[in-house]
């Protein structure tokens, strides 16, 4: 009885961790979760790396060499998530369940907790989303999302003058009344298999978090559109967060994986309602969490929360190894 238990629950996951700062609460989070999954890592390229590889080493951690410049709320997030993606599809390895994870998050589940959860959702994909294009969305929200932000990555000018180069552009823009609507069509690339996309659709724009667990064969999908269908990174080279809209539109806009997911529907709730797995607070940026928030984030029902810091944080880890459950 027991080996047939242990077999029901045996899965293959790999958590893809995107970090930049506070080594030590990376290691610690690595070494929170299953000590036979895989990890793969993306730090900052503007990063010392050797401050995260010299205390965090295994046969499991991949440190990706394809690292990006990061720049927040721009389409440079999402090629670090691709890059991510592409280690793992690309690793010798099929995985059952894949996570997205910050460095600086931290269980609030056991390990044989979220196996359980995991086991008992296989054919579910953890990943949220509201459609931005419906009577339901309040003007500020499509605002924010119908305003062109062009990237501008000038070699010559430093990412300070790139970031108000694109903030002066996006101003002129909005001043000559020039909006992103919140559709757009896709048409597959000649060469795309017809399982990726068989035909051109017109997609509407999804907004969820860039914190989600989905199966191999999605993340296979996502990054097939994104490399073979233009028009999509077309639409969000200048859009507003990309990194928690893309990944989304692609999946809501395809019935077979929209069924599988958890869409929400009716007015904007908040990011914080947008996360499935993540107990996060914003006050008005994400809290850091110490000690007294304890009970909170036992009661949360998350899996997950953020954001843990070292030093700030450190009580709370060791109460929480613990009290996981």
């Amino acid at each position: 009885m027991q080996q047939s238990v242990e077999k029901k629950k045996k899965m293959n996951l790999a958590y893809l961790i995107s970090a930049h700062t506070d080594a030590p609460q990376l290691k610690r989070l690595i070494e929170s979760l299953h000590p036979d999954a895989q990890f793969f890592v993306h730090i900052d390229k503007k990063v010392d790396i050797n401050q995260f590889t010299s205390i965090i080493r295994g046969y499991n951690i991949h440190f990706i060499e394809n690292r990006i410049d990061v720049r927040w709320g721009t389409i440079l997030e999402v090629e670090y998530q691709m890059a991510l993606l592409k280690e793992a599809i690309d690793f010798p390895m099929y995985f059952d369940k894949i996570f997205f994870l910050s460095g600086m998050d931290y269980p609030l589940w056991s390990n044989e907790h979220i196996l359980d959860f995991l086991d008992h959702n296989r054919n579910k994909e953890i990943i949220q989303g509201i459609c931005m294009d419906t009577e339901f969305i309040n003007g500020k929200q499509r605002m924010l999302y119908s305003v062109s932000r062009p990237f501008v990555d000038n070699k010559r000018l430093s990412n300070t003058w790139n970031m108000r180069l694109g903030v002066l552009l996006r101003k002129y823009r909005k001043f000559k009344g020039k909006r992103k609507k919140l559709e757009f069509v896709v048409t597959p690339d000649v060469g795309c298999h017809p399982s990726v996309l068989p035909q051109p659709e017109r997609w509407k724009l999804y907004k969820g978090s860039a914190w989600w667990c989905i199966s191999e064969e999605l993340a296979e999908y996502v990054y097939g559109v994104y490399t073979k269908c233009p028009e999509v990174k077309e639409y969000f080279k200048d859009s507003f967060g990309s990194a928690e809209t893309l990944i989304q539109t692609i999946v809501f806009n395809t019935h077979e994986w929209a069924s599988r997911a958890i869409t929400t529907h009716g007015a904007y709730p908040g990011l914080p309602a947008l996360t499935p797995l993540h107990y996060i607070v914003y006050d008005p940026v994400i809290k850091v969490m110490g000690e007294q928030d304890y009970d909170a984030l036992i009661g949360s029902g998350k899996m997950f929360s953020r954001k843990f810091v070292t030093g700030k944080s450190d009580k709370l880890v060791e109460m929480l190894k613990d009290g996981r459950y």
